[in-house]
């Protein structure tokens, strides 16, 4: 566990929730109430992709976790949410810094194809990916490519005002102008201004500058006209550019995995401020690191795992449960068997509303689903005002789902009570997108022969305790796509896939 994941879980553990929305911001270490700009409307910015390869696990953490969010918004609050997402596709060099290789045209190189080409390919795969998880998509998805006059003219404003110099056709951002550098981050300025743990370039005034403009080489492919010659787009200026141009100045959220947080967001806030004396951002919300099997996702270790890959063997619905039934800003580490147990909860909860459903009412109302009932809507939406707590939220879940399979089984749910409760479960999916609202119509009776005869030689394993049997029989039938759910008073319930 990481010092901010303690910090988090400390903070979380001493306020008490309330209805007001809280979210915890990065920029000041701390929980605070969440305000809109625009009452009732919601401007929200989330770093997209970089377009030179598949998405891959990291992604789907990021873009389950935001999207979640958006709908409880729009669910739980009635605000509208302007989202815009952006795709990189120019300026992002290996290795997040000023020198080397394009991520794009590297990658193109090695595929001998164009980067555009690249960039379409694998902004399909990004969009069949975001579907595939059932993900809403942004209001707005801005090209990087598509911005670049107006990235030339923040360069010319920031000169003006004498944040950025040049230096044979490259334009640097003098950090030592803007004096909060680091606020984000908690970096230590000093110790970058002296230039440790970053290459000395000779070209900058202090080491810790950073590129807004790089001059072009022949050899590079992606290259435009400017006053300072052939060249392309630092990453940086890319995202202060897009953000501000679709939300203003300045908005309400900026998200994105918490390892963006230095350098590239806490180079975002520096030019953002210097070039238009304001506050950029209002609420920095970075999701937390994801390990698979312990370790960081990486090719060279064999766990790079890709959206397409994942999806053909784990539902959309089993990862988004998964993903949510951990905080936002914690850690998650990826193993089959997490998502696997993960897994199990979930059915648990749809088994309960297929028999909700297919269960015969009792006449009148009994207080106590009632009461139940309230309980959980207090309860889950109280933790999701306190920094959007979806693993003590989907807890409640679990609780109230154990309690009403009591009731189902002593027949105490009346038709009034299931149409609540389903209603308050389609809430609660609007934003986990995962639960199972329609199943095939099914009962012990049915016709099937074979299924009639599995079910009957299992009730006879059981009889005389045979669990083995028993197990091997549903497991056989469930192979079938039939599930069998005991019930309390001794029946079952045949339930189709």
């Amino acid at each position: 566990m990481t010092n901010s994941d303690l910090e988090k879980i400390l903070n979380s553990e001493c306020d008490a929730p309330t209805m007001e929305v809280k979210l915890y911001n990065t920029l000041s270490r701390k929980k605070e109430t969440f305000k809109p700009i625009t009452p009732g409307r919601v401007g929200m910015y989330i770093c997209g992709p970089t377009v030179y390869g598949s998405p891959h696990l990291g992604h789907v953490r990021t873009i389950v976790a935001y999207d979640a969010l958006k709908e409880f918004f729009k669910a739980y609050k009635g605000w509208d949410v302007l989202h815009v997402q952006n795709i990189t596709d120019v300026g992002h060099i290996v290795g997040d810094v000023d020198e080397g290789e394009d991520k794009m045209e590297k990658a193109a190189r090695a595929r001998q194809i164009h980067p555009m080409e690249l960039a379409d390919t694998y902004i399909k795969e990004f969009w069949d990916g975001f579907d595939g998880l059932k993900c809403s998509r942004p209001n707005i998805s801005p090209r990087a490519t598509g911005h670049i006059v107006e990235m030339q003219d923040w360069c010319k404003v920031l000169m003006e005002k004498g944040y950025a110099y040049e230096v044979d056709g490259d334009i640097y951002f003098d950090v030592a102008k803007f004096k909060d550098y680091g606020k984000l981050s908690k970096v230590d300025r000093e110790r970058l201004m002296e230039g440790v743990k970053i290459e000395a370039n000779p070209k900058k005034r202090n080491p810790a500058d950073f590129a807004l403009w790089k001059r072009a080489d022949p050899t590079h492919i992606m290259q435009w006209t400017s006053p300072w010659g052939k060249g392309y787009p630092g990453w940086h200026i890319e995202c202060s550019v897009m953000s501000s141009k679709y939300l203003g100045t300045p908005f309400d959220i900026h998200g994105g995995a918490r390892e963006l947080s230095f350098p590239h967001h806490e180079n975002e806030i520096a030019q953002s401020e210097a070039y238009s004396g304001k506050k950029a951002v209002n609420y920095w919300v970075h999701t937390g690191i994801l390990t698979v099997n312990g370790e960081k996702m990486g090719k060279s270790k064999g766990n790079f795992i890709i959206v397409s890959d994942l999806l053909k063997k784990f539902s959309p619905e089993q990862l988004r449960w998964f993903i949510l039934s951990n905080h936002y800003g914690s850690s998650i580490d990826f193993t089959e068997s997490t998502i696997s147990a993960s897994g199990k909860g979930l059915e648990r909860i749809n088994n309960f509303l297929f028999t909700l459903n297919n269960a015969v009412p009792s006449k009148g109302r009994d207080e106590k689903i009632s009461t139940l009932l309230k309980k959980l809507r207090t309860n889950f939406e109280s933790h999701l005002h306190d920094d959007f707590n979806t693993p003590r939220a989907v807890s409640e879940v679990y609780t109230f789902v154990t309690k009403a399979n009591q009731y189902l089984a002593e027949g105490k749910i009346g038709e009034k009570d299931r149409t609540e409760i389903v209603s308050e479960f389609k809430k609660i999916d609007s934003m986990f997108k995962s639960f199972q609202f329609e199943s095939k119509k099914s009962s012990t009776t049915n016709k099937d022969s074979e299924v009639e005869v599995l079910i009957a030689q299992r009730n006879e394993a059981r009889a005389r305790k045979d669990w083995n049997e028993s197990d091997r029989i549903r497991k056989l039938m469930k192979e079938k796509g039939i599930e069998l759910l005991d019930q309390k008073d001794g029946s079952t319930v045949v339930k189709y896939a």
